[in-house]
């Protein structure tokens, strides 16, 4: 029974030997003795965190309409480009008290940009011509060692004429044509 009893002593005491239990701050540290209610109730208003999720379609439209009102009109008179995100940036700082100050996502500043640029009037002139060259869809010709560094033999490759409607139709399709061989889609 003794034998019992001694053993957390003579542990007590062994560990307590070390420098790194006897040399320590916890006296330092009232964990032992914790004040109850330490902080003091202020009665101040606990303004709920908003997010970039929980702001509305009004409160980006006052956003837009905020920026559509700081517009520099010198730094306009050269480029609407330039006056309308320098007064998108000017907004997302300052309106409603920098609410919307850190919050607003790539997208969301492109969408509001769009936004505010269609508010001013400043909407991209594309002429017809560019727009014909961007519907029109080039035929990509594939040089020769790349068909060896994949291991296709020329011979292999269908003519243009040879080529039947497949069943995979808008996927891209190797076609020999004038002596090259170029990537047609259908």
């Amino acid at each position: 029974m003794n034998i019992i009893m001694l053993v957390p002593n003579i542990v007590r005491r062994y560990i307590a030997s070390f420098p790194e239990v006897t040399n320590n701050a916890y006296n330092y540290f009232n964990y032992d003795h914790r004040v109850v209610d330490e902080r003091v109730q202020r009665f101040d208003a606990h303004m709920p965190y908003q997010g970039p999720s929980d702001f509305s379609d009004m409160e980006y439209d006052g956003l837009v309409a905020c920026a559509q009102q700081s517009l520099d009109p010198t730094l306009a008179r050269y480029s609407k480009t330039v006056a309308c995100e320098d007064a998108l940036h000017k907004a997302i700082r300052s309106f409603n008290n920098g609410l919307f100050d850190g919050k607003v996502s790539a997208s969301r500043y492109n969408v509001l940009l769009g936004a505010l640029k269609d508010k001013v009037g400043l909407v991209p002139v594309i002429d017809k011509q560019a727009k014909k060259e961007k519907e029109k869809d080039p035929d990509v010709s594939v040089r020769p060692h790349i068909l060896r560094q994949l291991g296709i033999k020329q011979k292999d490759i269908p003519q243009a004429f040879q080529l039947k409607r497949r069943v995979q139709e808008g996927l891209p399709h190797l076609v020999r044509e004038k002596g090259k061989v170029k990537v047609k889609k259908d």
